[in-house]
């Protein structure tokens, strides 16, 4: 302001004029203004200097008391109705007695560089700092300081309250720290108990909670909660929130609840049987509450807050809690997809060992192990198929499965496929199957559908063993049973023979009887090498000897005929033989014998018996040549016997049976591989 000095009258008169315009100012301004004195503590700088002190700033923070004098020198000659209201004083005295009325203890750092500012000679200074109101509230403001006259004896100061901004600052920041430590972190309780303390803290809530939903294993969904500000025990007494008026909207999810007093609220008190406030239960008269909604819209629950004295929650807070609800679920579902994304990851570990152990037991397995598609094309092959049918996996994928069925069964594929296509089983279903040889097979087959992840039917596996074993066996039984009943019945004509021919040489009753009982008596000691034992053997010992063994079973013939000629002779090579072949062998040489006394040489009593036993290298022939019987002629019905002893030798020993009908007699040509009726340690020496 420019003022002509030259005339006295008319510079009083401006600076007049001035002085009422800026008071007119001072009054009315939108923002907080003081008017200091700072004289006192010019003062006090210049006492500084004298004293040596070069250095202010570090000089004031080792004498903390000597930055509370400074404070105190400073005088406030005014300050303007804004003043008064900002800082919730009733009258102007109030805020004239001294700045330590509204100082905060983070203030005085900033007071001290307005001393450096004086210290220095600059006559400006502004900055951001914190003051409180004569109530006790906080105020974030933004300042500026000017400096005038000679003694810094007028400093002026505008004050703006930037609390609002502050606050929304530090909401943002609280914010962001909350969704970084929840993204950080993907522990649901972590998640939950986080976001539960740090909104009751922004909110300035006394006490707040976190329901939420959970779905267990068993895929029940259950309600859990965590709590801030309260013990744990102030709820455990009361049970969960219902989905009440009040509660509702919060639970499924429709909107956030904002009351300065909830118990005003038309929707609160309706219900049985509290009608309001539980009796013992935390005090609420604030109330806020915000749903936490998945990205999906799913409600994954709600962050409740509460308290005793009513207008506590702004919109501010509300604002702030929807904040850090919409992370909160961000994070949720993220801990939910990182437990759902490690449970896939256990059960496809779990499912990669289940098959792989599967696909080690199948590879292993003896039995053979297919699976095919609905068209009945092969697409898996194991080693046991490979054994059992002879084809390798590269013959046997990518073919139908019809090339193992023989032409008169493949209608069973046909009803094996449409009981798959319904989901059924074919369980232990006998049947024949072709080899790559040609040859049939006799098998078990035991069929289930395959499923995919859905359940639908994609294809069958089908497991075959091999029975061949088990049904020789049964024909093995069969044919001992049929040949007990035959030997019964043979056992009579023998006896009949052996009497009768006894009969003939003996000249006394008493003669008689023993030659009777001593050919019985053999005769009963070769039935016995006949018998299986529970070993699998005849005699019970581990061996026996060819010549021994044939003397025995022929003993019930010995002695000599009517013509002064043994009855029977035995000679050639001797070679062991093991337990697992003495019975067939002693049941085919019986049954020769019991042929022969029956119809053949030794039915007479001219009658004679040769056997002779040639070592051909790898097998054994026994020549069976009978004289002096009745004649012979081939017979066109094989008996019983007869089919016994070839099936014998054919099938157990691997052999062949020559019989040749001379007139003088039969012959048999008995040829049996050495390794089959040896011992196992004497077919490797």
């Amino acid at each position: 302001m420019l003022v002509d000095i030259s005339d006295p009258n008319a510079s009083e008169q401006a600076f007049r004029a001035s002085e009422a315009k800026f008071r007119d100012i001072f009054e009315c301004a939108g923002v907080a203004v003081w008017e200091q004195d700072f004289s006192g503590v010019a003062e006090l700088l210049d006492r500084f200097r004298s004293e040596g002190v070069e250095d202010l700033r570090a000089y004031l923070e080792a004498h903390p008391d000597r930055l509370d004098e400074a404070i105190a020198s400073v005088r406030i000659i005014d300050v303007n109705p804004f003043t008064v209201e900002m800082f919730e004083a009733t009258e102007k005295g109030e805020l004239l007695r001294s700045l330590s009325s509204v100082f905060l203890p983070e203030t005085a750092p900033i007071f001290l560089e307005e001393l450096v500012t004086i210290w220095e000679g600059r006559r400006r200074f502004g900055a951001d700092t914190a003051l409180r109101t004569l109530r006790g509230r906080r105020l974030d403001v933004v300042f500026t300081i000017t400096f005038e006259g000679p003694h810094y004896e007028r400093a002026y100061v505008s004050i703006l309250d930037i609390s609002q901004r502050k606050a929304a600052e530090r909401r943002l920041e609280a914010v962001d720290r909350i969704a970084k430590a929840i993204a950080s972190n993907l522990d649901l309780d972590h998640i939950v108990q986080t976001v539960t303390d740090a909104a009751t803290e922004l909110t300035g809530a006394k006490f707040g909670a976190f329901f939420y939903n959970l779905v267990d294993p068993q895929g029940e969904s259950y309600t859990r909660y965590t709590l801030s500000g309260a013990p744990r025990i102030a709820f455990e007494n009361f049970q969960l929130p219902r989905n009440t008026a009040v509660f509702e909207p919060t639970f499924r999810g429709l909107g956030v609840v904002r009351s300065d007093d909830i118990r005003a609220d038309p929707r609160y008190g309706k219900l049985a049987p509290h009608f309001g406030m539980p009796k013992g239960h935390l005090p609420v008269v604030s109330y806020l509450a915000v749903p936490v909604v998945s990205r999906s819209g799913e409600v994954h629950g709600g962050l409740f807050f509460g308290h005793d004295q009513p207008a506590i929650f702004a919109a501010d807070a509300e604002d702030t809690v929807i904040s850090i609800a919409a992370h909160a679920a961000i994070a949720i579902d993220n801990a939910h997809l990182l437990k759902a994304a490690e449970h896939e990851v256990t059960v496809r570990r779990q499912a990669e060992h289940a098959a792989h152990q599967l696909a080690a037991i199948v590879e292993s397995s003896e039995d053979a192990i297919l699976s095919m598609d609905l068209d009945g094309i092969i697409t898996s092959w194991n080693a046991g198929a490979e054994r059992l049918y002879g084809y390798t996996v590269e013959e046997a994928v990518g073919k139908p499965v019809t090339l193992l069925i023989p032409n008169d069964r493949q209608g069973e594929e046909l009803d094996f496929l449409a009981q798959v296509r319904a989901g059924r089983r074919v369980d232990h279903f006998e049947t024949l199957r072709r080899r790559k040889n040609g040859g049939l097979i006799p098998i078990s087959l035991r069929i289930s559908p395959i499923r995919d992840n859905a359940g639908a039917v994609i294809g069958a596996s089908k497991i075959a063993r091999d029975i061949s074993d088990r049904k020789q066996a049964e024909q093995q039984k069969d044919l001992l049973i049929q040949e007990m009943a035959h030997r019964v019945k043979n056992l009579f004509m023998v006896s009949s023979s052996v009497v009768s021919l006894s009969a003939k040489s003996a000249t006394s009753a008493d003669e008689l009887a023993s030659a009777v009982i001593a050919r019985l008596g053999s005769l009963a000691r070769a039935h016995v090498l006949t018998l299986p034992t529970a070993h699998g053997g005849g005699s019970g010992e581990g061996r026996a000897s060819l010549q021994p063994l044939l003397a025995t079973i022929l003993s019930p013939y010995v002695g000599e005929n009517g013509q002064g000629q043994c009855r029977v002779t035995t000679r050639g090579c001797d070679l062991g033989v093991s337990r697992a072949a003495i019975t067939g062998f002693s049941l085919v040489v019986h049954e020769f014998a019991t042929n022969a006394a029956k119809y053949g040489a030794l039915s007479t009593d001219t009658g004679h018996l040769d056997l002779e036993c040639i070592d051909r290298g790898g097998a054994l022939e026994l020549i069976w040549t009978e004289r002096g019987g009745p004649p012979v002629s081939e017979s066109e019905t094989e008996g019983f016997g007869t089919k016994l002893a070839k099936l014998t030798i054919e099938r157990q020993f691997g052999g062949e049976i020559l019989r040749q009908w001379h007139p003088e007699g039969l012959v048999i040509r008995l040829t049996i591989p050495k390794d089959r009726l040896q011992p196992f340690d004497e077919t490797k020496s």
